[in-house]
């Protein structure tokens, strides 16, 4: 059954924009937090990324020996250019909506690292985000993230979308238990102060 949901891209023709080769977002390498991060927390067992693009994150978690990383994005476009590198441990890609919670099964990831997802999508599907996350995750499973809180935006009604951590707290508190939230964190030189990373573990079903 289709979900009634909208599709993750609505609004935004991300396979255009990796087409034109219009993609600021990409830097060209994992983030700079995540590479700190498994230097001290490898990132084990099944791991997802959604929004992957390219899949610079993805490779970066396979290549520290995680069981299984799954790139996930809804670009066809990305998902060829994520393709076409070097593999560098047991990774692989899948076009498909997060969103949606139809494109991975459920409970089936050890952990979830989220970095240009979240700020992509209109701050309305946020709570779809929360949801398909908790989803995606086993027990006990961890959502390893860095949020955009501050993009410094133009345009309030496009990508990517800003949060401050009282916002990523409403709305995750209810499927996660927030282990960190902190400013002090490695990243691109652009955003410094600009990103908060969150380390979130998933609340058993009620």
């Amino acid at each position: 059954m289709a979900s009634p949901l909208a599709p993750a891209g609505a609004g935004v023709d991300w396979d255009a924009r990796y087409v034109a080769g219009d993609t600021p977002w990409d830097k060209g390498g994992a983030h700079p937090a995540l590479r700190d991060w498994m230097k001290k927390h490898p990132l084990p067992g099944r791991v997802l990324v959604p929004g992957c693009g390219v899949g610079h994150d993805v490779r970066a978690i396979a290549a520290k020996g995680a069981a299984f990383v799954l790139g996930l994005d809804i670009s066809p476009s990305a998902l060829r250019l994520a393709e076409s590198f070097l593999k560098t441990g047991n990774e692989t890609y899948l076009r498909g909506d997060f969103l949606t919670g139809e494109a991975v099964p459920a409970d089936s990831f050890d952990a979830i690292f989220e970095h240009t997802c979240f700020c992509a999508i209109p701050p309305s599907r946020r709570g779809d985000y929360a949801r398909a996350s908790h989803a995606a995750l086993d027990a006990g499973g961890l959502l390893l993230a860095v949020f955009f809180t501050n993009p410094e935006n133009s345009d309030p009604h496009s990508p990517p979308f800003g949060c401050d951590p009282a916002e990523i707290r409403a709305c995750f508190e209810g499927d996660f238990e927030i282990l960190e939230m902190t400013t002090c964190t490695p990243t691109f030189p652009e955003r410094l102060g600009r990103e908060t990373l969150g380390l979130l573990r998933k609340r058993p079903a009620a």
